[in-house]
């Protein structure tokens, strides 16, 4: 470095020692040189402004999700109730159907024609007639009118 400075040196004194006035150094970023601070200074504004705008509605959006959510879970909890009442509510028709099934049997088995029978018998003493005890009836008079008038005739006897 010494030799340079001697060159430089050298140099200047050759220029009556007045250095060159070295344009100055620009340093290598990735921004712009600002040329225009009203543009700039308007460039904020409007970053601030939309920064707030988005500010806002990220809020509103916040507020209106949480909304949402207690909604949903409002919800369900009602679906919940419900569907647990919809649950006794078959349960219990289960258990009556049950009960009909059971009884429905129990008619089956005491309608047999030998269970009546029993019942005729034994609770209203009742027996087979006995051939003089048999009542016959006189058959229909042959009548040849129409159905209709025949039933006419039979509803006002």
């Amino acid at each position: 470095m010494a030799t340079a400075r001697r060159m430089y040196t050298s140099e200047y004194s050759a220029y009556n020692n007045i250095p060159e006035k070295q344009p100055e150094r620009i340093k290598r970023t990735r921004q712009r040189p600002d040329f225009n601070a009203d543009k700039t200074e308007r460039r904020k504004k409007q970053e601030q402004a939309y920064q707030a705008a988005v500010l806002r509605a990220l809020i509103v959006a916040v507020i209106a999700a949480g909304i949402l959510f207690v909604g949903i879970i409002v919800v369900n909890a009602q679906a919940a109730k419900l569907q647990y009442s919809i649950n006794q509510l078959r349960t219990e028709n289960n258990n009556i159907q049950a009960e009909i099934d059971m009884l429905n049997i129990k008619l089956d088995d005491n309608n047999t024609i030998n269970q009546l029978e029993t019942y005729a018998t034994e609770e209203l003493k009742m027996y087979y007639p006995q051939g003089n005890e048999c009542v016959h009836l006189s058959s229909v008079k042959a009548y040849d009118g129409s159905l209709a008038d025949l039933i006419r005739q039979k509803a006002y006897e």
